[in-house]
């Protein structure tokens, strides 16, 4: 916890973009070397996802109705001319290091 206090912002963004460049960079064989395989066990078929059944495909309808009802609903929003945006960035320029 005493390196995380003691981290820059800056140092801390490098080390995040890094290890997600790391991630992004992994093949897709290699991070599922680490999950058992139906090759680990030949003799055990591999499972196939459960069919889609009728109560599946209606409720599946229903929440895209649902979706599409609450878009139409943000969409026709008006907001008053002049009103604010709902979120505004404002950059902090970063304090001078004492070396």
């Amino acid at each position: 916890m005493d390196v995380l206090s003691k981290m820059d912002r800056r140092r801390f963004v490098r080390l995040l973009a890094a290890g997600a460049a790391a991630a992004a960079a992994t093949p897709l064989g290699v991070a599922r070397a680490a999950k058992p395989s139906v090759a680990a066990n030949p003799d055990k078929e591999a499972r196939a996802h459960r069919p889609i059944t009728a109560a599946m495909r209606k409720e599946l309808e229903v929440q895209k109705k649902s979706v599409t009802d609450m878009l139409k609903v943000v969409r026709a929003y008006k907001l008053p001319a002049g009103s604010p945006p709902a979120s505004i960035f404002h950059p902090v320029r970063a304090a001078r290091r004492e070396r």
